[in-house]
């Protein structure tokens, strides 16, 4: 149980990082061309959190 924690929570700041980096790129070129892809991914990723945490429980 300890293990699926520390899993959850590596992903969670691998998810967060991404996302600041999506904003950053974002905000410093608001008309460029940008990777939708990674967003799906990140957008997919919290998704797929959020369900294995109600699952859960």
């Amino acid at each position: 149980m300890k293990s699926r924690k520390i899993v959850r929570g590596i992903i969670l700041t691998i998810l967060l990082i991404c996302t600041v980096f999506i904003v950053y790129s974002i905000v410093t070129e608001p008309l460029g061309k940008h990777d939708i892809m990674l967003a799906l991914a990140v957008v997919a990723g919290f998704i797929a959190l959020g369900y294995d945490k109600d699952k859960g429980h």
